[in-house]
């Protein structure tokens, strides 16, 4: 079981420019810990200073309360697996997820045989061992990477883009096999994805970067409901969050947001501070409804500018006269371009963000954060 700790990671290519700025970030024993965010945010390059491929500017990574800045990477404990092709093409699969275990000259041959024997049958991929890279598929590649990585039993884990060149079925069924193990090997493992989707289906938690800068650390959820600021709103979710200006305005005891044509009661009680001025307003696609017949709630028009459809429901790109489309989730087949609508959002389900920072002030679970 190992804990690992970045305390103060930097990573500075020029002056001023940097791929890792200050990072503080701690893992658990056992835990998967996903550093998810844009392409050029600082993913890779913290995986490897981790692995001991790079080195940092500043700071220091610490393993079981050890400071490893200078320990060469085949003493760190480390399993890595990348995007990347990195299987040797005249050896078998057989051999080369016995590389490990070769290199460490520590197993019998009836012991090495057996560990990845037993590797290969929780993969699934028993009957490709004899097999050589060039007649492996994609899928199947990264399979055999993987049980390369876990074969001499490692105290950490590092994952980097594992499932960037699948396909989504072989993505699903990879994301499956590689919690799967981890759990039950309870390896440490820091992943790197610029999917939201896997870090989202694997992760215990998340660590979203922006241009080398920690913005939030948690569970999904956490992520996905209370959002620290605009970057981290925008980046999770599926589709990206509406975001749009409102400007607060009215009465103290009767303020109102003005936004997309239609005025909403303002609350809660931190829109005071803005009266008389604008804040950004957040809200998910599933939070817009059509109006009910009998509903008297101020409803925003708009047109159909492009629909996205998935079988069970569908996603209406809406042109709401403002200057960013509206994204609206529907069930079922949902209207055609060109349609003309009204849906409507209650006030209640509203973000809040600070216009100039970016930063939240308050969220839908009542949660003011400042």
């Amino acid at each position: 079981m190992t804990r690992i700790r970045f305390e103060h990671l930097s990573k500075e290519y020029e002056p001023g420019v940097y791929a890792l700025a200050g990072l503080n970030l701690e893992l658990d024993s056992g835990e998967l810990v996903t550093l998810v965010g844009p392409s050029g945010s600082g993913k890779s390059t913290a995986l490897r200073i981790l692995a001991g491929l790079e080195s940092a500017t500043h700071g220091h990574v610490i393993i079981d309360g050890a400071v490893v800045d200078r320990v060469p990477t085949r003493l760190r404990g480390l399993g890595l697996v990348t995007q990347e092709n990195a299987l040797l093409r005249h050896r078998t699969a057989r051999d080369n997820i016995a590389l490990p275990l070769d290199l460490r000259r520590s197993e019998t041959p009836n012991t090495r045989d057996t560990k990845i024997e037993e590797l290969a049958s929780e993969l699934a991929i028993g009957h490709l061992l004899s097999r050589r890279p060039k007649q492996l598929s994609g899928g199947e590649i990264q399979a055999v990477q993987l049980a390369r990585a876990l074969v001499a039993l490692p105290d950490i884990w590092l994952l980097d883009e594992p499932l960037a060149r699948l396909d989504p079925h072989l993505r699903r069924a990879l994301r499956s096999d590689i919690v799967r193990l981890q759990e039950r090997r309870e390896v440490t493992t820091l992943m790197a994805t610029a999917d939201q989707a896997d870090a989202v289906a694997m992760s215990s938690r998340i660590a979203m970067l922006v241009e080398g800068r920690l913005q939030q650390v948690g569970t999904a959820a956490a992520l996905y409901d209370t959002p620290v600021n605009l970057l981290v709103a925008r980046f999770f979710g599926e589709p990206t969050m509406n975001v749009v200006p409102a400007h607060v305005g009215g009465p103290e005891r009767e303020r109102r947001y003005r936004l997309l044509g239609v005025e909403v009661p303002a609350w809660p009680e931190i829109t005071r501070h803005y009266l008389g001025r604008e804040l950004l307003v957040g809200f998910r696609s599933h939070d817009l409804e059509a109006p009910a017949a009998v509903s008297r709630e101020p409803r925003i028009a708009a047109v159909v500018a492009r629909i996205e459809r998935f079988g069970s429901h569908a996603v209406a790109h809406l042109d709401a006269g403002g200057d960013e489309r509206l994204r609206w989730s529907v069930a079922g087949r949902g209207p055609d371009v060109g349609d003309r609508v009204e849906v409507v959002v209650q006030p209640d389900r509203f973000h809040l963000f600070d216009p100039l920072t970016g930063a939240a002030l308050w969220h839908p679970t009542g949660e003011a954060t400042r």
